[in-house]
Parts: C-alpha cells; sequence; structure tokens
C-alpha cells in the first residue's frame, strides 16, 4: 500500500492520473475499474452511478459512465480500449459505496480488454503512481487536510 498526501493506493493495482481509476486484472481474465481514493476525495459525496450497459464497446479515455456528485455529473473514463462486462450494481444501488470502499466493495466496472499485457504498460504501477499523482495533486494544492 502506498500513501500520497493521505490518499492510499494499493499496490496490486494499475492506476491512470488523468482518468483518476484503479484497474485490476481479475480470475476470469477481465478488469475490474475502480474510482481512486484521490478522485473520490476530490468528487466528495456520490448521489448516483450511471454505468453504461453491458457490451459497450468503449475507447480510450472515453466515458464507461456517469457519477452524480451533488448538482454535478462527471464522466468515469477507462485509459484503455475495452468492453464494458459488467457493472457494480452495489455501486449502482448505494453510490455512497464509492465513497466508503472505493478499493473493495465500492469498484465500478468489469471491462473486457483485449491485450491486457499492452494496456497495462501504459499505466502506472507500483512506485511509479507516486511522482504522478503527487504533481496531480500538487496541481490541485490537494493535502492530507483537503480529505476532511
Amino acid at each position: 500500500m502506498l500513501t500520497v498526501r493521505g490518499c492510499v493506493f494499493p499496490t496490486d493495482r494499475f492506476y491512470d492520473v488523468q482518468c483518476n481509476v484503479w484497474l485490476k486484472p481479475d480470475e476470469q481474465g477481465n478488469v475490474v475499474l475502480g474510482a481512486t481514493a484521490y478522485g473520490v476525495a476530490l468528487a466528495g459525496e456520490f448521489i448516483e452511478f450511471v454505468p453504461k450497459p453491458a457490451g459497450t464497446r468503449v475507447d480510450a479515455g472515453r466515458a464507461v459512465g456517469l457519477l452524480e456528485i451533488a448538482k454535478s455529473l462527471t464522466s468515469v473514463r477507462t485509459p484503455v480500449p475495452a468492453v464494458v462486462v459488467a457493472a457494480n450494481a452495489a455501486a449502482v444501488k448505494d453510490p455512497m459505496l464509492i465513497n466508503r470502499q472505493p478499493y473493495d466493495a465500492g469498484w465500478l466496472l468489469v471491462l473486457h480488454v483485449e491485450d491486457w499485457p499492452a494496456a497495462a504498460s501504459t499505466l502506472l504501477h507500483g512506485a511509479a503512481l507516486v511522482p504522478a499523482f503527487e504533481a496531480a495533486m500538487a496541481l490541485e494544492n490537494f493535502t492530507e487536510a483537503s480529505r476532511a
């Protein structure tokens, strides 16, 4: 587990700073996508999660769903080309689950990524994520106190 300005980042996942998401291969050969603790802290309390339907093909950088926060919407984007396999029904029913457990029960989607090794090579993993997220947090003037 790595921590950057009070936000945790499990080391068993891959990360994208621009999309503010994590990805983790599952046992079925798919990839689970979720919001980072930093993204959750920036957004605030989620009140609705609307995923794209299963079978939707999405290019890298495109939306795979929407998250509603108070009076605004934000797109959930995938950093890699993928097909939506399934959404987390528990997070759709209780979006605050994303806030409470972004790396566990609050995951967002299962995606099929055609060439995961190639896709993974474009993402941050391990200690490499620290300087990238540190730089992003510095641009936002994000501090550990911002999380409160």
